[in-house]
């Protein structure tokens, strides 16, 4: 889990510098957002946990916001 985190968090504070994620997301936020997204429920539906997943990344993006 460390070394997974580590280069996570490389590649975060890449994206952030390049302005494409927000800034508060740390690399332990995701790997456990991303492990509960994908912890399906029963009667859901094979892909569930990709769409998710989708979401979650989705919502990661930096977006400007016009007053």
């Amino acid at each position: 889990m460390e070394k997974l985190g580590a280069a996570l968090g490389s590649l975060l504070d890449a994206a952030t510098a390049a302005g494409e994620i927000r800034a508060v997301v740390s690399s332990q936020d995701l790997l456990y957002a991303v492990a509960k997204l994908c912890a399906t429920l029963p009667g859901e539906e094979p892909d569930h946990g990709r769409r998710m997943v989708a979401l979650l990344v989705d919502g990661l993006r930096s977006v400007d916001i016009e007053p």
